[in-house]
């Protein structure tokens, strides 16, 4: 009965236990974690009165609760409550007094509406609240802010906010997060002079339209800063790259914001990440960001950006991540880049030429991206022998050569090699099976020579798992821990003085690889479980080796617009994992064997374009297929081509009935030509006839000549009387 703190949270209760009402002087109880249910309010109300610490975060509740149930407890302090079920529906009540001051309120999937809870109106000691998910339908209430002077963290992400309210006073809150929300109006002007001591604010995914106020220049504490996937635009102003020297997190994603970047004054010295894509900033990449030493990560990606890559960059000397993509860099790549030791280079879809160079610190580099620019020359060898790096996209280049022209062994670690889409014109060496690792293979649109390699049937692409590679966001998801100044006073391990907030996963392995007819992005772990090989469009011949038969959970295979030869053979049905499978355009033979029927996963099928023969199996998952698939091939027969086939063979006796058919159709269709011909003639013959009996003097014709001049004398008469009227 002298039970003060009781911690049963992370359990698998499903009752409530209402005999906690006779721990009289229980003043902790934190029941989050489980998986309780039942009559929510009623509980609360039941429990002792001398509570100051109540969890019941992440339960099964999804019923009603009225606020105040919490009546009876005087001593509340710290009150959290959220479902992992559903929304928890609260209750419309009348006004009432709470006899509690709290200093922390947690509320999650709940369903407020378009109102904040009443008691709401008389606290005037919170520390921190927390109402996340909960469908919240107002303006920013800038009123519980101003209300509560001791406030340090305010943070209502995920709801329906409409207005960003700011209280009319200078006020000492600490952490702000409202993102996630539908605030269409500007930031107000005046934000960093009414809340000066902002470390943490996030205004991310909203509707938020105008500039960057130029008071953030007066948050001289603030560290994490989100205001990307809003419609902000202009220039950023002066005094926030002088004033907000301690930014650690800078974000500004996914707006309209312009101009240039990060001029010779700019005094973002602890910048540790920084995210500017997706904007409109143009111009030449400025040398204030040299004041960023500690920068690991800079993403410009998606902008405007012209010139040549400036060589300070390599001075950078912590950078990790620099992307770069969708840009108007042009020129060579500086050799400075190889000071740096890069774990990911994205320099695609620019203006990039020269050669590839030969200097790449690959020590770290897992991912390298020079895709869709214009580099020329061969691929350097000592890529292919890096130990960990395993992106390389090489795609729409016009790069030539021989690749892989040394040994590398089993070292590489190289699970996308792309290569599609450039001007390579030699055979496809059998070096490229050293590549044991390799998942998603591009070789297409070149011109390759030649025959496929059978050692292709002996490369992974599925054949063994890839649990010994990273393809998370390589270690970087961390998270921020602000902690409060005030915490409760507890023996247990109570950690909700802190708000803990995780980056957005980063720096994640991401390859473009074309299947089922279309790009696509494979990215994270989903890489797993995605093997494709893509030899489209090149010049190979001979027929497909047997061994890339036996490829068993490959699920992509594109070998269309060749000259191979062959046929499918029924060991196809060992693909059992095969999506997509494109083999038109080559000049393959034979029957289409029914064991394709069996292949469930085939979501894309084409063999248009070929010599195959006989009746399509169409059964199964064949029956998804329509024409398209087949056509371009005149001796196939069956339902999606609309020609019978004859089952028991072709007879003389069938072939001269077709014949005959054939002859009997033919009588009755009108050939065009002669029936045009044979009109010219009778319509010149009877025009010379005529002509000569005219000019015959007989009775006829001085009767044709007479009913031709009266008729002229007809006319004129009226054309005379007209006149004169």
């Amino acid at each position: 009965m002298n039970l003060r703190e009781l911690n049963l949270r992370s359990n698998a209760l499903t009752n409530l236990p209402y005999c906690l009402a006779n721990l009289s002087r229980l003043r902790t109880l934190d029941l989050s974690g489980n998986q309780m249910n039942g009559d929510l309010s009623s509980f609360v109300s039941g429990l002792p009165s001398a509570l100051e610490y109540l969890s019941l975060l992440d339960n099964d509740f999804n019923g009603s609760f009225c606020f105040s149930s919490l009546a009876n407890h005087t001593r509340l302090t710290v009150f959290m409550l959220s479902s992992k079920v559903g929304m928890i529906q609260a209750q419309a009540e009348t006004s009432w007094f709470p006899p509690f001051q709290l200093k922390m309120l947690k509320l999650k999937n709940f369903n407020l509406g378009s109102t904040i809870p009443s008691f709401l109106a008389h606290q005037h000691d919170l520390r921190l609240i927390h109402i996340t998910y909960s469908q919240l339908k107002v303006p920013f209430p800038g009123w519980l802010v101003q209300n509560n002077t001791r406030l340090e963290s305010i943070i209502l992400n995920n709801n329906l906010l409409t207005e960003l309210r700011l209280p009319r006073l200078v006020h000492g809150l600490q952490y702000l997060d409202i993102s996630s929300n539908r605030i269409y109006d500007s930031i107000p002007e005046d934000i960093g002079i009414v809340f000066p001591h902002l470390k943490f604010m996030n205004f991310s995914s909203n509707h938020n339209r105008g500039t960057i106020p130029s008071s953030l220049g007066e948050m001289k504490s603030l560290y994490f800063l989100d205001m990307s996937y809003n419609r902000l635009y202009g220039q950023l102003p002066k005094t926030f790259f002088r004033g907000c020297y301690s930014l650690t997190y800078l974000r500004l994603s996914n707006n309209q914001l312009q101009g240039k970047v990060f001029p010779s004054h700019a005094n973002l010295t602890s910048l540790v990440r920084l995210f500017l894509d997706g904007n409109r900033f143009d111009g030449s990449l400025e040398k204030g960001l040299l004041n960023s030493k500690t920068l690991e990560l800079l993403d410009v990606s998606d902008n405007s950006f012209s010139g040549t890559l400036p060589y300070w960059i390599g001075k950078i000397s912590n950078l990790s991540f620099l992307y770069m993509r969708g840009n108007k860099l042009k020129g060579q790549v500086p050799h400075q880049l190889q000071n740096l030791q890069l774990v990911v280079l994205d320099m695609s879809n620019n203006r990039f030429s020269g050669f590839i160079p030969g200097y790449f610190n690959v020590l770290s580099l897992r991912e390298l991206r020079l895709d869709s620019n214009e580099f020329m020359g061969p691929v350097p060898s000592y890529l292919f022998k890096s130990k960990v790096l395993q992106v390389l996209d090489l795609r729409h280049n016009s790069l030539s050569g021989m690749i892989l022209n040394t040994t590398i062994g089993n070292t590489s670690d190289l699970v996308a090699l792309l290569l599609g889409n450039n001007s390579f014109q030699t055979h496809i060496p059998d070096k490229i099976c050293q590549l044991s690792k390799v998942g998603l293979l591009d070789l297409s649109h070149n011109k390759f020579k030649g025959a496929i390699p059978s050692c292709f049937g002996k490369m992974p692409f599925g054949a063994q798992p890839y649990d010994d590679l990273t393809f998370g966001p390589y270690g970087y998801t961390q998270q921020l821990a602000f902690f409060q100044s005030w915490s409760y006073t507890s023996a247990l391990d109570l950690l909700d003085n802190e708000v803990e907030v995780d980056y957005e996963s980063i720096a994640e392995f991401v390859a473009n690889f074309l299947s089922k007819s279309r790009y696509e992005t494979y990215q994270g772990d989903i890489l797993r479980y995605m093997y494709g090989l893509d030899l489209s469009s090149n010049q190979l011949s001979g027929e497909i080796p047997v061994e890339v038969w036996d490829l068993k959970i490959i699920r992509s295979l594109n070998f269309s617009s060749n000259r191979l030869i062959g046929s499918i053979p029924d060991s196809i049905s060992k693909l059992e994992n095969l999506e997509s499978l494109d083999l038109s355009n080559n000049k393959l033979h034979g029957n289409i064997p029914p064991q394709l029927a069996d292949l469930n996963s085939l979501g894309v099928f084409n063999i248009s374009f070929n010599n195959f023969s006989g009746e399509i199996p169409f059964k199964a998952h064949l029956m998804t297929f329509d024409e398209k698939s087949y056509r371009g091939n005149p001796h196939l027969c069956g339902i999606p081509t609309n020609k019978s086939c004859n089952l028991e063979g072709a007879t003389e006796t069938s072939a001269s009935k077709r014949a005959t058919e054939e002859e009997e159709e033919g009588d009755g269709v009108i050939d065009m030509v002669w029936f045009y011909w044979t009109c010219g003639a009778v319509y010149i013959t009877t025009s010379l006839a005529l002509f000569a009996f005219l000019c015959i003097d007989s009775r006829w014709s001085r009767e044709w000549f007479y009913r031709v001049d009266v008729l002229v004398h007809h006319l004129q008469r009226f054309k005379d009387g007209f006149i004169c009227n």
